[in-house]
């Protein structure tokens, strides 16, 4: 899409998209993405999931 890969995670309601452009990459093409996404940011995604969870469940009690 767009000279661009997008890389989407979901855990339940919730979702994380990441656009990687063509032009940011050095010619390995799918697999360069793939080396990218390895285990440490792996590891940032399911916190940042934690956070999300966290949040919401604030702005939702709030609302009570």
């Amino acid at each position: 899409m767009n000279q661009k890969f997008i890389v989407k995670f979901e855990q339940g309601p919730y979702e994380q998209s990441y656009k990687i452009s063509e032009l940011d990459l050095t010619g390995g093409g799918v697999n360069e993405v793939f080396q990218i996404i390895d285990e440490e940011f792996i590891e940032t995604v399911i916190e940042r999931f934690k956070l999300m969870r966290t949040d919401f469940i604030a702005a939702y009690q709030r609302q009570q």
